[in-house]
């Protein structure tokens, strides 16, 4: 499926104001301009709107506020709205629907979305993705690739070097270009992007696992022998057998005829503290075991809940393929009473005659399918928290039964013992039936821990188990990948050539072009070999330029390609060419993209307009000046 991006308007506020409002259009757009007008700083807007992330603003683009944009993907129509700031990683405001809709709307009816991902909401990048159909795919670190990536490929700027295909930026990881450029070029599929997620993930796990594994051997480190398998049964079978010594010493000392002062004070005092801690143990425990069966009770209702949004889901996925592949079903008659029905207009439904919402009906299920998965990603976050805490109390409430049973144990002992002499005796014996119990606990809980690092060990040998099939599989899928990524290659250099060979002959740079190559990842092109090119830094700007052209009639030609089929170009006539090669190179991008049936948009400045392209259908606005900038700001004191 292919992706298709498209700007339908901008606007740049600055204190209530609108300094820039202009709608575009499909196919080439062209902003034109005497230099310092400010027509760079409209691309970098474009850039920012659409997700770009941008910290140095030109003066008098930093002084304004807010850029907003209405975009169709893939025909869904969607509103950007995102703050002027020089702070990284700024958060987009999305209106699902048409951007004079969101205007009147005001606050109502924006979403905010982060530019980084949590665990409470979907980026804005994972939003656009959806509505371009573009999967996730990892990136550098623990991150997925970003609108803010794709677009340092859909954007020629001037800042950046002309040896450089990707727009600059200060870290710029070669995984990150290479994810980016098979992403955007169809290169590889949904399974390799699917595995390569698994096994980031599955490295994480392995990972978190690997450092809780090495935690508790360090913690138990020093009970060396001790720790053994088999040292926790031995001490406890001999702490068993003592206490039924114990037990019957104690039973002995029943019938012997012992003396002793204050042994009925003594032990009604113990009987007490014995019944007030079970009684505080006992409360505890039934509270507990409210909370659990409430816990659980909300688990499986949650459980009910997510099946039934993915069943919505499936459900609506369903009904939008139908409606898409039929369309409107129009009644001729009532079905109720089968009378003819009157006519409507375009705004009514045809069968109730009431109004029909102004949103179109694409972004209408596009913002409903977005709400759905947003319910389902935030119930099974809500679900993994109550099963953490239904874990922890299920735990606390078998120690509180464990530590009840010993102290009822004991509780009967001391209410059962005759009140004579020999009552001193049995406490004696009592109280070290009382420490073994306590060791024995002890050593539960030290058999629990190596029970817990035996279980942690199995897991992180999962993990790894895991780590490596994926690592198998990834590599198989990526060398039946490559034979795609020849066929993507080769094609995209056949379109540069084929805009190169139309630049004047009498500028030509170089004297005969045999091969054109290039490397996404490794961030160069070349002409016969020659990464250098040319003498002239204008051949360089010409070469870099036929690239992207190349890059977006490649896209419109292949359909496995996911390049948005949108560019914004605002560097073809840099480094001092002359006025008739950039006017010709003009006219070369205007007569190849009419030949093209295919949806695009290309943007495009100039200080030098061709005189042919001077149309309504191309131009954007009027021409400017530095008399009369792209942003109509009345405080000039700085340069756009």
């Amino acid at each position: 499926m292919s992706s298709i991006l498209k700007l339908n308007r901008l606007i740049v506020m600055k204190s209530g104001q609108r300094a820039y409002d202009q709608k575009f259009h499909s196919g080439l757009n062209i902003i034109h301009g005497s230099n310092g007008s400010g027509k760079s700083s409209i691309l970098d807007f474009i850039f920012y709107a659409l997700g770009g992330n941008l910290t140095k603003w030109k003066p008098v683009a930093q002084s304004c506020d807010t850029v907003f944009a209405e975009i169709s993907a893939n025909g869904t129509k969607l509103s950007l709205r995102r703050d002027v700031s020089t702070d990284n990683n700024q958060p987009m405001f999305i209106y699902f629907g048409g951007l004079q809709d969101g205007l009147e709307a005001a606050a109502d009816g924006w979403q905010r979305f982060p530019y980084s991902r949590n665990d409470h909401s979907k980026t804005f990048s994972q939003i656009l993705f959806k509505a371009l159909g573009l999967p996730e795919i990892p990136g550098d670190d623990s991150s997925n690739i970003t609108m803010h990536q794709i677009l340092r490929l859909m954007y020629v700027d001037q800042a950046t070097p002309f040896q450089r295909i990707f727009r600059s930026e200060d870290f710029d990881p070669r995984d990150t270009r290479e994810a980016v450029s098979e992403l955007l070029c169809g290169i590889g599929n949904n399974q390799l992007y699917s595995k390569r997620i698994a096994l980031r993930d599955s490295r994480k796990i392995e990972s978190e696992l690997n450092t809780k594994l090495t935690n508790l051997l360090r913690a138990t480190a020093n009970l060396g022998e001790n720790f053994s398998e088999g040292a926790f049964e031995t001490e406890r079978s001999n702490l068993s057998r003592r206490i039924e010594v114990l037990q019957r010493e104690i039973e002995g000392l029943h019938s012997a005829d012992i003396d002793s002062s204050q042994i009925a004070k003594e032990a009604e005092s113990e009987r007490r503290k014995l019944y007030d801690k079970i009684t505080k143990d006992r409360d505890n425990l039934v509270d507990i075991e409210r909370q659990v069966s409430s816990w659980e009770f909300e688990i499986s209702d949650s459980d009910h809940f997510v099946k039934h949004l993915e069943q919505l889901l499936k459900d609506f996925d369903r009904t939008a393929a139908t409606y898409i592949a039929i369309g409107d079903v129009p009644f001729e008659l009532c079905p109720a009473c089968l009378q003819p029905l009157s006519n409507t207009s375009d705004d009514q439904c045809h069968l109730c005659k009431e109004e029909l919402p102004k949103e179109d009906k694409e972004t209408k299920l596009f913002e409903l399918r977005m709400d759905i998965e947003g319910q389902i990603s935030e119930s099974l976050r809500l679900k993994e928290k109550r099963m953490d805490k239904l874990g922890a109390l299920k735990k606390e409430a078998t120690r509180l039964k464990t530590s009840m049973s010993r102290e009822m144990k004991k509780f009967d002992e001391v209410r059962n013992a005759s009140v004579d002499g020999r009552t001193a005796l049995i406490s004696e014996k009592s109280r070290e039936v009382g420490k073994i119990d306590s060791r024995l606990d002890e050593l539960g809980k030290m058999s629990d821990l190596r029970q817990q690092i035996n279980e942690v060990r199995e897991a992180k040998e999962e993990a790894s188990s895991t780590v490596e099939k994926l690592r198998n599989e990834i590599e198989a899928l990526e060398l039946a990948r490559e034979k795609r990524r020849r066929q993507v290659k080769t094609r995209i250099a056949e379109q540069t050539k084929r805009v190169l060979e139309l630049d004047l002959e009498e500028h030509n740079d170089f004297e005969e072009l045999e091969n054109f190559d290039f490397s996404f990842e490794d961030d160069w092109f070349a002409i016969n070999g020659n990464p250098n090119i040319t003498t002239s830094a204008s051949g360089m700007v010409v070469v870099k330029n036929s690239l992207f052209i190349g890059l977006l009639l490649s896209s419109l030609q292949d359909h496995q390609m996911r390049y948005p089929r949108m560019l914004l170009l605002d560097n073809v006539e840099d480094k001092g060419m002359v006025g008739d090669r950039v006017r010709n190179f003009q006219k070369v991008i205007a007569d190849l993209m009419d030949e093209e049936s295919q949806p695009h948009q290309i943007i495009l400045t100039t200080s030098t307009l061709n005189p042919e392209l001077e149309r309504e259908d191309y131009i954007i606005g009027p021409e400017y000046t530095k008399e009369n900038r792209t942003l109509n700001i009345q405080t000039r004191t700085a340069r756009s």
